[in-house]
């Protein structure tokens, strides 16, 4: 990677601590109807997805999570994020990619700040 000395990294242009999750967060593409992948950490800004196929960069997707467990009544909820890096694994067959949140609904984010307050 060619950074010059005054240009800050990926690494420091992160605002918000990630937090790595104990449980399986599914994520479901809803224009397509598909399984995306699973959520590997996560915040209130975004999150790291892991997924079995690349994910399409710079594109907004509508995203349905669903929850293994029920939290502040709901099962899964729903957000509009859009894919800005991607990586393949190390081992290969896997793809990560990172999302931020376009519109993050009021609801899905105290179920967000729940997941990652209680970690």
């Amino acid at each position: 990677m060619n950074t010059s000395v005054n240009e800050p990294t990926m690494y420091e242009k992160r605002r918000l601590e990630r937090h790595t999750l104990s449980a399986s967060l599914e994520v479901y593409d809803l224009d397509k109807g598909c399984h995306l992948g699973r959520v590997v950490d996560l915040h209130t800004e975004g999150l790291m997805l892991l997924s079995d196929q690349p994910i399409v960069l710079f594109k907004r997707y509508a995203l349905q999570i669903s929850l293994p467990m029920t939290l502040n009544g709901m099962s899964d909820f729903y957000l509009d994020a859009e894919s800005l890096w991607h990586r393949e694994s190390i081992a290969g067959g896997q793809h990560w990619t990172g999302m931020h949140f376009v519109e993050l609904p009021e609801d899905a984010r105290k179920c967000i700040e729940k997941m990652v307050a209680s970690r």
